[in-house]
């Protein structure tokens, strides 16, 4: 590194000197070890995933096409509706305010598709002043049909700028001209809230002025309430020239609930995964104060599907369990069903009747938590149905609110009444209480209410629920009359609550194998949502051997360090000299002040890396007497005196072939004597050749030193842990304080 250089640079220039280190191979992850044991698990997890995602993916697809339906054709209709008012002094811009922060730019994009019209999507960095914002929006309208029509060449000095609306009036006229129609010039402005209005307003004044020769129309999507925004931020004179119209699109916590209701609430949609209270609470209240985004909330129910499959390797037993399953498996699945009921395998001999028994359980687990969880989804919606019906008719019901806490009253479901005593058992009382005060005229509309939900649900292979399908109808064919409305009050409201009680009887949790279909108090996996970003740098750089598995650490022999990576797989405890040379500056690094004199940083640096030096040697000697050891052991033994010299001489690392020659002896003792003076005379040879492969072995340990050095410095520079100073060249600034390194 030449002297003319500081660390204020950002870049030094390292040129590739070539060597013979081979590539290291790619260190993969080796099987977890609860998965060793299960030759199917993995894979089979991993199709069980796709397909039960895919399902419930696709559902929530159909769900959002089902909401937004209805406002893209209103949108739609209001673009394609460009009919002015008469009697106005000059034409007004159609602008189109959607308040849409919840299906983001997904809603947009399927109102451009079905509109066969030339189209742009402008945003805020877009738009940072006039001349930008007018050329990308006349260039995104013209490249959107470059397809349709023919380009007209023109000369240079002929051509206009291309954010020059008149270059867009042009084009607009020679588009019609070769496609017979004249469509609607629509640009979609996304994030309005964020685009400079003192530019908006320009761009808004320009594009009225070439009404209606150009049919231009704007979309704006605002996260605010419609149509304050415009109303408060824009003057009068912008807002005389635009013809305001509002879509008004499903938000907030109604998108969740619908999708909700209709999915793992729902008694007609069987979901493959049954969520459990703490994922539902958690996905209800990051979708509320954090994220409110159809994205985010797809997004946090793939976590808990991928969590789910990745826990625990029963889930392969999801849909089906295999003609021949492994002993391991069969063994897991033992073990989970004995821990719910322990005599569930008695009487049973033999390991073919053991397999069949535990075979039999897991497809009867299978069925029975499907029908236990549709129970469940049947007595919440009966009784949410009960309880908007009570307060259309005036009453408070149960005080539930059903915007806010929907999770929390279905996942207040799952638990046992017991448990739940000052809740949903006093709500099931309550009920009843309210059923039996409902006029005639009420209680025929809650009875027909409730006996159309009854039926719409499929009740094959439930006998159960066919038998109270006929129970209650049987229950209202005689209420018509006033006169024993009471009785029939009073008998429907004992029938509601022993339905609903039935219905609630068993938790989840009591059937055998429910992890493999139920998440039940699973805590949501919230670091992969929200990662503590500034914690995990500091736990690797102040831990870094707990990072590393020995299993997947196999460092290249000749890379810097790799003694030392080897012998972290062996020792356990974090010597300075043990950990990597980022981690060994940042220690350093926490041991100064706010300022750091980089040459003390570096001599700190070395200092460690010297006992890292001598650490290595000492192991390879000890690795060296070792084998010398071991050597010895297998070799015949010679004797004690001249000969055990001999085999000790013998076992001394081997020299090159010319060394060697020059020192081995002949065998008669004038051949030693003439050859006494080349000893000594190679001795001395020897001696000046070693001092130079020192002081050149010296020079490279410098030099590696200070490459690693700078290297380290880098990253901690990446990771943003110093920043450069003009005031002093060879200080740099800490920019972390008050790290607990204990």
């Amino acid at each position: 590194m030449s002297d003319d250089r500081t660390l204020e640079e950002t870049t030094f220039s390292i040129p590739y000197a070539g060597g013979d280190d081979e590539p290291s191979p790619a260190n993969l992850p080796g099987a977890p070890k609860d998965e060793l044991g299960f030759p199917e698990s993995h894979e089979r997890r991993f199709e069980t995933y796709r397909k039960a995602w895919s399902t419930c993916l696709d559902r929530i697809q159909s769900i959002v096409k089902q909401l937004l339906e209805p406002h893209i054709e209103a949108v739609i209709q209001q673009v394609e509706d460009d009919s002015a008012v008469p009697g106005l002094p000059h034409p007004e811009l159609p602008v189109i305010s959607i308040s849409n922060p919840v299906f983001g730019a997904s809603f947009l994009n399927d109102v451009c598709s079905r509109l066969d019209t030339p189209s742009t999507h402008l945003y805020p960095s877009d738009c940072v002043n006039l001349t930008s914002a007018m050329r990308a929006l006349i260039t995104g309208l013209v490249q959107d049909t470059d397809d349709d029509i023919p380009r007209v060449k023109h000369k240079v000095s002929e051509r206009l700028a291309n954010y020059d609306i008149n270059y867009l009036a042009a084009w607009y006229k020679h588009y019609v001209s070769t496609q017979g129609s004249r469509p609607v010039l629509l640009a979609v402005l996304h994030n309005f809230e964020e685009f400079d209005p003192t530019v908006m307003q320009d761009v808004f004044y320009i594009c009225s002025q070439q009404l209606p020769e150009l049919r231009l129309s704007f979309i704006l999507s605002l996260s605010t309430p419609l149509p304050t925004y415009l109303h408060i931020v824009y003057p009068r004179a912008t807002l005389a020239c635009l013809r305001i119209r509002t879509v008004a699109i499903p938000n907030g916590l109604s998108v969740l609930n619908e999708i909700l209701l209709q999915t793992f609430f729902s008694p007609f949609f069987d979901s493959d995964v049954i969520l459990g209270p703490a994922a539902l609470e958690y996905i209800s209240d990051f979708f509320t104060r954090h994220n409110r985004t159809l994205d985010s909330l797809i997004t946090l129910i793939q976590l808990v599907y991928m969590k789910h499959f990745s826990v625990d390797p029963l889930t392969s037993l999801l849909y089906s369990t295999p003609s021949t399953p492994s002993p391991a498996l069969l063994e897991a699945a033992l073990t989970s069903i004995l821990a719910t009921n322990e005599t569930a395998v008695d009487g049973i001999s033999g390991e073919d009747a053991a397999k069949e028994k535990i075979i039999e359980l897991i497809d009867e687990s299978r069925s029975k938590i499907q029908n236990r969880y549709k129970s469940i989804r049947i007595a919440f919606h009966l009784t949410r149905l009960m309880q908007l019906f009570f307060v259309r008719e005036g009453y408070k019901g149960l005080a539930w609110n059903l915007e806010n806490d929907l999770c929390a009253i279905f996942g207040g479901m799952f638990l046992k009444r017991k448990e739940k005593s000052s809740g949903l058992e006093r709500s099931l009382g309550y009920l009843s209480l309210i059923l039996k005060k409902l006029n005639p005229d009420q209680l025929h509309r809650l009875s027909h209410e409730i006996h159309e939900f009854l039926q719409s649900i499929d009740a094959e292979g439930d006998e159960n629920l066919k038998a109270a399908q006929t129970e209650f109808s049987d229950l209202t064919q005689g209420q018509a009359s006033d006169e024993n409305s009471k009785t029939v009050a009073a008998e429907m409201a004992d029938w509601v609550d022993d339905f609903l009680r039935n219905l609630l009887l068993e938790r989840l949790e009591d059937i055998l194998l429910w992890e493999v279909w139920y998440t039940g108090m699973t805590p949501f996996p919230s670091e992969l949502v929200n990662p503590s970003i500034r914690a995990s740098l500091l736990s690797g750089l102040l831990r870094p051997l707990e990072f590393a598995s020995p299993s997947s650490t196999s460092p290249n022999a000749n890379t810097p360090g790799a003694k030392v990576a080897e012998m972290t797989t062996v020792v356990s405890d974090e010597s300075l000299w043990r950990l990597p040379d980022t981690s060994i500056l940042f220690r350093r690094y926490l041991d100064s002040g706010r300022l750091i004199n980089v040459y003390d940083w570096f001599e700190s640096f070395q200092a460690v890396l010297e006992t890292q030096r001598e650490e290595v040697k000492k192991e390879r000697a000890r690795g060296k007497g070792r084998g010398r050891k071991n050597g010895g052991s297998s070799s015949p033994s010679k004797g004690k005196g001249r000969g055990g010299g001999k085999a000790s001489a013998a076992a001394t690392p081997k020299r090159s072939p010319t060394k060697k020659a020059r020192q081995s002896p002949t065998k008669n003792q004038k051949g030693k004597q003439r050859q006494q003076p080349e000893e000594g005379d190679d001795g001395m040879d020897e001696g000046e050749d070693d001092e130079e492969e020192e002081e050149e072995t010296e020079e490279k340990w410098q030099i590696e030193v200070q490459a690693r050095f700078i290297r380290a410095l880098h990253e901690l520079d990446y990771l943003g842990f110093i920043k450069h100073t003009k005031r002093r060249a060879d200080h740099v600034a800490r920019t972390v304080f008050d790290i607990n390194d204990e």
